[in-house]
């Protein structure tokens, strides 16, 4: 009787081995994101501290897990994950071209800081911010503007990323000669679908004037910018360095991925709810390398907060897959 006991469980043992290996239950197929404690659950770690949600093989089950959990917001879903260092890309919709909002603060930096190794502006040049200037957006950012006030340039490069400001935004934007310069920059770095035509006070005055750009066009400019394709050292650095500390997307990319996750990006949110983008570099654990990610979330019927967590999950799918299709290529 002990013996027959005892075979029933290496039995059961060993089909819940194969079916975690396959990373999908019996009732998984249609690509729903696996949840904690699911019954596919992985002894696979995620390198800090956490596990593996999600087993994904190929990137054809990626493309499947992306495009179910981009399904549940409705609207249109852009998403583009590209693995760095291989060059590995999975996309849904990454060529529509949908509205950016405060994401055009990232190819923004890049034209300024273009501007500054070609040594047409200077980082530590002083200008004054008049209260005329001053651009509607979140109150913490409009109290930074309470009275004229000389920032440096650099000032205003980390106030538009760090912290979304839109003064210090449209200040840059005069700087570099407006937003046609934006779009002539990223066109000369081979960047085809980025239409910048609008400072963030001429949206606020018309709001059919939307900067627009792709999920597929973002990622690779992530790409090239980790790979030092763009930028110089000094000012790649700079502009990392302001992107990872940045507090306006905490449940979006960052919001489901292992506590001490490094992760650097720029968000972009429309009134109401009618957008919500984020775009980064996430580094993964073990020295896997990074992953450049973009989702931009337009018109949706998810409320905001819903539309942040629909980010995560896709964001967490890709950490995840790309974990465990590491993991598999060594086994």
């Amino acid at each position: 009787m002990r013996m027959r006991t005892a075979l029933v469980a290496i039995v059961v043992v060993a089909i819940a081995g194969a079916l975690a290996w396959g990373g999908f239950s019996a009732g998984s197929r249609d690509g729903l994101l696996t949840r904690p404690g699911a019954g596919n659950a992985t002894a696979l770690s995620s390198g800090n501290g956490g596990q593996l949600r999600n087993i994904v093989r190929t990137d054809e089950e990626l493309a499947e897990r992306l495009r179910t959990i981009s399904a549940a917001a409705g609207g249109a879903v852009g998403i583009t994950v590209t693995h760095v260092e291989t060059g590995r890309t999975v996309a849904i919709h990454g060529a529509d071209q949908l509205p950016l909002y405060s994401v055009f603060k990232l190819p923004l930096a890049v034209a300024v800081l273009k501007d500054v190794e070609e040594n047409r502006i200077q980082l530590n040049k002083k200008v004054l911010i008049t209260r005329a200037e001053v651009v509607p957006g979140w109150q913490g950012n409009t109290e930074l503007w309470h009275k004229p006030v000389e920032r440096t340039l650099a000032e205003l490069l980390e106030l538009s990323i760090m912290r979304s400001d839109n003064t210090s935004t449209d200040k840059l934007l005069q700087l570099v000669g407006g937003p046609m310069a934006v779009t002539k920059r990223m066109r000369s770095l081979g960047f085809q679908n980025f239409d910048i035509h609008s400072s963030v006070r001429d949206y606020v005055t018309d709001r059919q004037k939307t900067n627009t750009g792709t999920a597929s066009d973002l990622a690779h400019l992530l790409v090239e910018l980790h790979k030092g394709h763009i930028l110089e050292p000094p000012q790649l650095s700079m502009l990392i360095g302001f992107m990872e500390p940045a507090t306006t997307g905490e449940r979006r990319l960052r919001g489901q991925l292992p506590a001490g996750t490094q992760v650097a990006d720029k968000t972009g949110t429309g009134e109401a709810g009618k957008a919500t983008n984020d775009v980064g570099l996430i580094t993964l654990p073990e020295g896997r390398g990074h992953l450049a990610i973009a989702v931009l979330v337009s018109g949706s019927k998810l409320p905001a907060d819903g539309q942040e967590k629909v980010i995560a999950e896709l964001a967490r799918v890709a950490y995840d897959a790309h974990l465990s299709q590491a993991g598999s290529a060594t086994q």
